[in-house]
């Protein structure tokens, strides 16, 4: 019976193996089909429209208490009527782009030229109580056309798992969608015009149910009582200071042609006009952690790595007066994994925990003086606020790119060991990942602030070198090498180790984290709400002010979520009015909008600690009486000046809104809100023209409602 039971744990163990930092993960116990078919009604501002939805994944077909259920990959098939692509603006205002989502990526556009993304509300139930699902928001796009009259868009992502608390029944469910329709595809990175739907079905739609036993004694290793897993990284030991430029031909850039790691650099092309900088590049340690799911189990395990980066080696920044807006910074680095256990049911019974690394590598077929190192690349717009001429960016990012072999170590199963030797491993792989830093309409992040990284379609290749006593690599190959793998970094700040700048004892701060309580639809009123504009000796030049202002804003609960695009929403105001210069009053006719999304990042006070708020991508709109029968459109945002040497206001821009947050009261301290170049009232103090023309002072403290708990970690 020993070695009957030692031939299913070793099969066990090779089939729940993960890797840290490249990760594989288990195949899940008997799986069962979960999902629904639904109709909903959506309503926006083309109308109301009926949409069709579909949802499927599977399940474990039991669980344990304490034990996670991880959902496989789930795919989404929205259904539209023809009319709707007709409501699909084709027009782009600046920067208004859909940033990426989490989730896999969406399945092969056909020729319909519509993209998108969905957020649907996804309910957790269990004896104890209900909990939000915290499924990721799905980029879609459309799918060859059926012959049923619609046009579908499909996409894919992963949940988080779900540890249940009581025994009994498990169960998902959905009745809630938000959709933002774009022309194009979600991928391409386009700024496009978002036409946002809210979509409901008339009643509540059961996904599946997993039946829920008692805890089998004392919870696995390595099983988390929080609704999302994250691995945490240790607070030294891999912090490591590399060669800099010039110093060693192991510690450099690669552009062998003949491989892939230069093709970071390939799009969008360098501006010819711009000549490098040479320099040595600043020594970073960064820390990241989050997921990697594995498309051949559709499951998902912790990670956690460590950068050692030699970041600006190479510098291309354009002229601060004469333009190009563009800057971008070239460098290498060297992966470290930190070794991130995972525990797994295999087979629906047994706890399986294994370790693996992924192995950073020089690339396939160089010598001993080539490259050992990553390539690096960091793209920013020079100035938000200025017109310099382009070429530009209109997004700001982050590229990596190293080969990597995946090494499997320790297993076991319910404590026995599996041997699998010290060359266990896979064949060279490229691992490239991209970072979205931010857009006019999102904001943006500085490289060094720290940012995602997701990694799509990473291949793991066969195994090979598995065993002592037989050869366990075919095993081990079919269990999960393949490709259409997905990784979802968050990296935190980057320590500038020679200088001990953004350092925790020596090394890089874990990842700025956010936990949201409890989430989902939220109201956030400040009444009143005021901006006031006084010129430089305080002399008052106008006043808008509004009786209310509301925020209605979707936040996902959940822990260990990413600073920035914490929540997503909209804005109105009520019982708004403008005063001139001059003490005249002017009324504004109904409501005062926010035009395009409202976007909410948080982010830490580094001097104390503390919790603060930033509103992102204002645009208020508002329509004033000006008496004798005359309307004029007020516009509040940004703006982006002429020049350094003509600081006039040339093109709106979204503006921003920074405060303090703390128990449930966003408190606005500062924002950088103007009339517009696209106002049309000709209002004594309500100019445009240059930077003295934004309002000076604010008053408004937004409640919000449920309240909401907001920390970190």
């Amino acid at each position: 019976m020993h070695q009957v039971f030692r031939g299913v744990a070793r099969i066990a163990a090779i089939a729940a193996l993960t890797v840290s930092g490249g990760a594989l993960v288990a195949v899940p116990a008997a799986m069962a089909d979960l999902g629904a078919d639904m109709g909903l009604v959506c309503s926006g501002k083309a109308g109301t429209h009926k949409v069709t939805l579909r949802i499927e994944t599977t399940v474990p077909s039991s669980g344990a208490v304490g034990q996670p259920i991880q959902l496989g990959t789930i795919k989404v098939d929205v259904g539209l009527p023809p009319e709707l692509l007709k409501e699909v603006s084709a027009t782009s205002p600046n920067g208004a782009s859909t940033p990426p989502v989490t989730g896999l990526a969406p399945s092969p556009a056909a020729s319909t030229a519509i993209g998108g993304v969905a957020e649907i509300q996804v309910a957790v139930h269990e004896p104890g109580g209900d909990r939000r699902g915290g499924w990721p928001a799905f980029a879609l796009a459309a799918a060859p056309a059926r012959g049923d009259g619609a046009v579908h868009l499909t996409g894919s992502g992963v949940a988080p798992p779900v540890v249940p608390g009581s025994p009994g029944g498990l169960s998902w469910s959905a009745r809630e969608m938000a959709l933002s329709l774009v022309p194009g595809d979600t991928t391409t990175g386009k700024d496009t015009a978002e036409l946002a739907l809210h979509c409901v079905t008339e009643k509540e739609a059961v996904l599946g149910t997993v039946r829920v036993g008692r805890a089998r004694g004392a919870s696995a290793p390595g099983a988390s009582s929080a609704p999302t897993r994250q691995a945490a990284a240790a607070q030294e030991g891999l912090c490591k200071v590399i060669p800099g430029r010039g110093e060693d031909p192991r510690y450099a850039i690669n552009y062998d042609p003949e491989l892939e790691l230069a093709e970071i650099y390939e799009s969008p092309p360098t501006p010819s006009s711009i000549f490098p900088r040479y320099g040595a590049g600043l020594m970073y340690c960064i820390k990241a952690t989050g997921f990697f799911n594995i498309k051949k189990v559709g499951n998902a395990a912790p990670i956690a790595v460590e950068n050692n980066a030699r970041a600006l080696t190479e510098s291309y920044v354009g002229n601060g007066f004469f333009g190009p807006n563009y800057q971008e910074y070239r460098g290498y680095f060297v992966n470290r994994t930190y070794p991130t256990p995972a525990t797994m049911l295999g087979f629906g019974f047994m706890p399986t925990r294994a370790v693996a690394n992924a192995v950073q590598i020089g690339a396939p077929g160089g010598g001993e003086a080539d490259p050992i190192t990553g390539n690096l690349r960091i793209l920013q717009r020079l100035r938000w606020d200025m017109d310099l001429p382009d070429p530009t960016v209109k997004r700001q990012e982050i590229a990596a790119s190293a080969y990597i072999r995946i090494k499997a170590g320790q297993a076991e199963v319910n404590g026995v060991p599996l041997d699998l030797g010290d060359e266990c491993m896979t064949g060279p792989t490229l691992l490239s990942a991209n970072g979205f830093m931010g857009n006019e309409r999102t904001g943006t992040t500085q490289y060094y602030e720290g940012q995602p990284l997701i990694a799509e379609d990473v291949e793991i290749p066969p195994f090979s070198g598995c065993g002592v006593t037989e050869d366990l690599s075919p095993i081990l190959t079919a269990s999960v090498s393949g490709g259409g793998n997905y990784a979802n970094l968050e990296s935190g700040r980057w320590c500038n180790i020679l200088a001990n700048n953004q350092c925790v004892n020596g090394a890089g701060p874990l990842p700025e984290k956010f936990t949201v309580y409890p989430g989902g639809d939220v109201t956030a009123v400040a009444e009143p709400f005021v901006l006031t504009k006084n010129d430089t000796s305080g002399r008052f030049q106008g006043q808008f002010r509004c009786d209310s202002a509301t925020m209605r804003l979707q936040m996902d609960r959940g822990h260990w979520q990413s600073r920035f695009r914490l929540g997503k929403g909209d804005m109105s105001l009520d019982g708004c009015e403008v005063e001139a210069s001059d003490r005249s009053v002017y009324p504004v006719v109904g409501e005062a909008t926010q035009d395009g999304s409202l976007w909410l990042n948080m982010f830490t006070d580094v001097g104390g600690g503390n919790p603060q708020m930033k509103i992102n991508g204002v645009v208020l709109n508002a329509t004033v009486d000006v008496g004798e029968g005359k309307k004029c459109s007020l516009r509040i945002g940004d703006a982006v000046l002429d020049s350094i040497f003509n600081p006039v206001a040339k093109y709106e821009r979204p503006g921003e809104i920074i405060g303090t947050y703390s128990n449930g009261v966003f408190s606005m301290k500062s924002q950088t809100l103007r009339p517009t170049v696209k106002s049309t009232c000709q209002i004594p103090g309500f100019n445009f023209m240059n930077f003295a023309d934004a309002f000076t002072l604010q008053e408004g403290n937004f409640a919000f409602s449920p309240e909401q708990q907001i920390t970190s970690p």
